[in-house]
C-alpha cells in the first residue's frame, strides 16, 4: 500500500510540475505575442513578403512590441499583412512610418521592422496602413557579390590582356613607357598642345568682343550676308575662271597660241618692246607739252595765246581768199593773160 501511495504522490507531484511548466510557457508566449496585453492593429501592403510567416516578431527601433497576426492575398500581385502592436508604443508610430520586411541574423527568421516617422507628428489609428518599401535581402546581397565577382573575373581578365599588350615591345603603351623618342615626341606634343591652349585663350577675348569682326561675322546680320553675297560672288568668279580656262585649252584660242606658240611670243615680246619705247617717247612728248615754257603748253593753257593764234589763223584764211581773189583778176588781166595761157599750155604738154 505505501509502495501505491507513493507512486500515486510522485505521479499527482510530475502532473502537477507539468500543468505549472505548461502554465509558465503559455505566459510567457503570450507574453512574447502580446496576448495578454492590450493591442491595436496596423496594416501594410507588400509586392512579396519574402518569407514573412504568422507569427513573426514587428520590431520598432530594434525593439519587439508585436507580432505578424495575418497574411491575405489582396490581388495576384499583392500581400495584405496585419500587425498586431502593443497599444503602449501606438503614440511612438506616426503616419508615414514605413514597414520592411527584414532578417533576424544573417540567415534567421523573417522579421517585419517598423521605421517611425520623422515629418509627421500624427499618430497612427488602430487598423491604419502604413507604407512599405522592399529591404534588401540576403538572395540580393548574394545576387550583387555574384554580379560583382563576374565583374571583377571580367577586369582581371581584361588587366591580363591588357599586361600583354603593355609587355608587347611593338605596342604604343611599351613604346610610350620605354621608347624614349617616343616619349619625347609625346612630351613635344603635350607642349604643342599646351601652348595652342594658350594662344586659345588669347584668341576667346577677341572672340568675345562684341565690337571685333569675328564676333560681326557671328552676331551681325548684314556682315553675315555681305560673307554670304561675296562668297557667292566668288563662286561665280570660280566659274568664270573655270570657262576661262577651258577657253584657254582651247587650241583654236589666240590665248593657248600666245601661250604655246613660241614665234607669237616672240612677236608679243618684240611689240611690248616697241609699246614701252613708244610710251616713253610719249612720255617725254607730254613732258614737252606741260613745259610752261613750251609753245604747245602756252597754246594749250594760254587762254590768250589761244585767241591771238586762233585770230590770226581767221586772218590768215582772209589773206588766202584775197590772194585767191587777186590771182582771178590777174588771169582776166590783159597783160598778164599771155603768161598764164602760157602756163596751161605746158601743164597739158606734161600731161601728155
Amino acid at each position: 500500500m505505501k509502495n501505491e501511495s507513493s507512486n500515486h504522490f510522485k505521479l499527482g507531484a510530475f502532473v502537477i510540475l507539468g500543468l505549472i511548466i505548461f502554465i509558465v510557457a503559455i505566459y510567457f508566449i503570450g507574453v512574447n505575442r502580446n496576448l495578454f496585453g492590450s493591442n491595436f492593429v496596423l496594416r501594410s501592403e507588400f509586392k512579396n513578403v519574402s518569407g514573412l510567416k504568422q507569427g513573426s516578431n514587428v520590431r520598432l527601433s530594434g525593439i519587439n512590441v508585436g507580432t505578424v497576426s495575418k497574411i491575405d492575398f489582396i490581388s495576384d500581385s499583392l500581400v495584405l499583412v496585419k500587425l498586431m502592436i502593443r497599444k503602449d508604443v501606438q503614440k511612438y508610430i506616426k503616419t508615414d512610418a514605413v514597414a520592411s520586411i527584414a532578417t533576424d541574423g544573417l540567415v534567421g527568421d523573417k522579421v517585419l521592422i517598423i521605421s517611425p516617422g520623422t515629418s509627421s507628428t500624427t499618430v497612427v489609428k488602430d487598423n491604419d496602413i502604413i507604407a512599405s518599401y522592399k529591404a534588401a535581402e540576403i538572395e540580393d546581397v548574394l545576387l550583387s557579390i555574384k554580379k560583382s565577382a563576374d565583374n571583377t573575373q571580367i577586369i582581371t581578365n581584361e588587366l591580363v590582356e591588357f599586361t600583354n599588350n603593355m609587355n608587347n615591345k611593338n605596342g604604343l603603351l611599351a613604346k610610350i613607357m620605354t621608347n624614349k623618342d617616343f616619349a619625347t615626341r609625346i612630351d613635344r606634343t603635350i607642349g604643342n598642345l599646351e601652348k595652342s591652349s594658350e594662344e586659345l585663350a588669347q584668341f576667346t577675348p577677341v572672340l568675345n568682343n562684341k565690337n571685333g569682326t569675328v564676333s560681326n561675322i557671328f552676331t551681325n546680320k548684314s556682315w553675315s550676308d555681305d560673307i554670304e553675297k561675296s562668297i557667292h560672288d566668288l563662286r561665280y568668279s570660280s566659274k568664270e575662271i573655270n570657262d576661262f580656262m577651258t577657253q584657254l585649252n582651247n587650241k583654236n584660242n589666240i590665248l593657248h597660241e600666245i601661250s604655246s606658240n613660241d614665234s607669237l611670243a616672240i612677236y608679243l615680246e618684240t611689240t611690248l618692246r616697241n609699246l614701252e619705247k613708244s610710251s616713253q617717247d610719249l612720255n617725254k612728248f607730254t613732258s614737252k607739252i606741260n613745259n610752261d615754257e613750251n609753245v604747245m603748253s602756252k597754246l594749250i593753257n594760254n587762254p590768250k595765246l589761244g585767241k591771238s593764234v586762233d585770230s590770226t589763223i581767221i586772218n590768215i584764211e582772209k589773206g588766202v581768199d584775197e590772194l585767191k581773189e587777186i590771182e582771178e583778176a590777174a588771169k582776166h588781166n590783159f597783160l598778164l593773160r599771155g603768161y598764164f595761157n602760157k602756163k596751161k599750155k605746158e601743164a597739158r604738154k606734161q600731161k601728155k
